[in-house]
């Protein structure tokens, strides 16, 4: 466990390259660390700076580094010691605390919690532009998208809707057309679902026709939502327009996961101050397989710590928000090991 308040203040999401791990903070932080060696990870480089406020999300691309925060901004990674700002991007309330990215051919989209879907041209990564901003909030009832992954020609989006009962949301939007990224315009709602399974949904990734989405909720909401809750969820978005909750689990912890990432046929999620593992070889019968749960390292009582993870090579590495914190797990269990790292 790497405790530091400026280079991991409120530590959000975390992401690897090669030997690197890249992890932003709220708490207008980025840290670039050396994890060659993840028993003894070393913190490289690290800004914390208002110029990157509400850093929530990194993408990784080769010798470069996409930072999302209020603004969209590209950095030269090539030297992990002395990296280089290329460019801001601000468009308020367009460009907004984004949140969630991924990467579509020469464009990046990213889910933007003011209540837009953004599109970014990254083909010279020296000078990303703005493709296009779609609000969805008024158009179709998103108003907090958190995250979003890709499904052919379409993109999946969570709202987790006040992280609170009765429902949350996922939606299904077109955005391409003969492999091609459509201009924002053009992009279309065609599927959109609202569960309770859903309350809180705060992260998803595809796996093959599966969204897998984990939700997050507020401790009061979770005593309003009682035991009956679920914090885990399997929608089946084989037919885009119909997209249909087919399983769910309650997640070991008050808060829910907040992290979700996709082994081989592992979920790990990450929440309150719990990892879980859920073993989903037949998606629609996820198990939930081990669990493992940490003390609080600060002194005072923190219940949303463990925020974002990611799995490799045995390993989880795991930014922790609220001790300002970057944890590294090694996963011993040979069944888990096996099942993650199943391609």
């Amino acid at each position: 466990m790497t405790l530091h308040d400026e280079a991991l203040g409120r530590a959000h999401d975390v992401e690897l390259s090669g030997n690197i791990a890249y992890v932003p903070g709220k708490r207008n932080s980025l840290s670039i660390i050396d994890i060659s060696n993840p028993e003894i990870p070393e913190i490289l480089w690290f800004l914390s700076d208002p110029g990157i406020s509400d850093s929530e999300t990194v993408l990784p691309v080769g010798d470069f580094l996409l930072l999302g925060t209020k603004d969209f901004l590209t950095l030269d990674v090539r030297d992990p010691r002395d990296p280089v700002i290329l460019k801001k991007i601000s468009d308020r309330p367009r460009i907004d605390r984004i949140n969630g990215m991924i990467k579509v051919g020469d464009y990046v989209v990213a889910a933007n919690k003011s209540g837009y879907v953004d599109a970014f041209d990254v083909s010279d990564m020296n000078n990303p532009i703005l493709f296009g901003a779609l609000e969805t909030k008024d158009q179709f009832g998103l108003s907090l998208p958190h995250d979003i992954d890709r499904y052919g020609d379409y993109i999946v989006i969570v709202d987790p809707n006040g992280f609170k009962p009765p429902l949350g949301k996922l939606g299904i939007l077109k955005v391409m057309e003969q492999a091609n990224l459509l201009p924002t315009d053009r992009w279309t709602l065609v599927g959109k679902i609202e569960a309770k399974e859903l309350i809180g949904a705060n992260r998803v990734q595809v796996k093959g026709s599966y969204a897998i989405t984990g939700g997050s909720l507020t401790p009061e909401a979770s005593e309003m939502a009682g035991s009956g809750s679920s914090h885990l969820a399997v929608v089946d978005i084989s037919a885009p327009t119909s997209p249909d909750v087919v399983a769910s689990l309650p997640f070991p912890d008050v808060r829910g996961p907040n992290g979700l990432t996709i082994a081989g046929n592992i979920v790990f999620c990450a929440g309150g101050q719990t990892i879980a593992a859920y073993d989903i070889s037949l998606p629609t019968k996820p198990v939930l397989v081990a669990t493992q749960s940490f003390r609080v390292y600060r002194e005072s009582i923190r219940t949303d710590n463990y925020h974002d993870l990611i799995y490799r090579d045995g390993y989880l590495y795991i930014s922790a928000q609220c001790d300002n914190g970057f944890l590294i797990l090694k996963v011993e269990d040979r069944k888990i090991r096996r099942l993650a790292d199943t391609k």
